[in-house]
């Protein structure tokens, strides 16, 4: 990438972010291109050569965090990691990009039945990648007698559920830092699914 590339990539992410954090405070319907254009110091054209509409730059904010997502769940995948560490990884990497990226995933999590049904259909296809990838490390967890046997799709409802919330609470002058509440989180969440080791038998006298 040249650095008019890397120029313009730069300026597309700004616009982006600013979108998102406009759309989280006031919601989709309320804030306007010309807000976020005023924010930036951008004339409304300029904001219009990187996005078509503003239905496009709703997409672009959630196509922005799922890839955020997904580029980290990849890289767990292929870490060749145990299946209940990649779990704990996952859940530690979800809860902090959620939180380094609030005004994002937030729009995401809050926003997605605003989506055209082609953008949504983008949109479904990685959020159905991501859970995919999941699935797959706790079936293998489950294969190698790691894991319990659970129903697969609640479990990820559950930790989806759970990790998503933490945005809706977290705040930076907590008594915990954000590392220590996904360490916290991923250990409580994923030490129930381990298969505990049978009790040694009492040697008869």
């Amino acid at each position: 990438m040249n650095f008019r590339e890397q120029r313009a990539a730069e300026r597309k992410l700004n616009i982006v972010k600013t979108a998102a954090r406009l759309f989280s405070e006031k919601g989709y319907h309320d804030a306007t291109v010309e807000e976020i254009a005023r924010e930036l110091k951008y004339t409304k054209g300029s904001i219009y050569y990187y996005i078509s509409s503003k239905q496009d730059l709703l997409f672009q904010c959630h196509d922005q965090a799922m890839n955020m997502l997904l580029d980290n769940i990849k890289k767990i995948k292929d870490s060749g990691l145990p299946p209940e560490q990649m779990l704990k990884e996952i859940i530690k990497g979800h809860i902090e990009t959620l939180v380094s990226e609030f005004n994002l995933i937030t729009v995401t999590l809050v926003s997605d039945y605003e989506l055209e049904e082609n953008y949504a259909r983008i949109i479904i296809e990685k959020r159905d990648q991501y859970e995919d990838i999941i699935a797959g490390i706790i079936k293998d967890g489950i294969e190698k007698g790691v894991f319990r046997k659970v129903p697969v799709k609640v479990l990820i409802n559950l930790i989806m559920g759970a990790a998503n919330w933490v945005g809706r609470w977290y705040s930076p002058e907590g008594p915990m830092t954000m590392e220590e509440i996904a360490c916290f989180y991923s250990d409580y969440l994923v030490q129930p699914l381990l298969v505990k080791d049978p009790q040694p038998k009492k040697k008869l006298s």
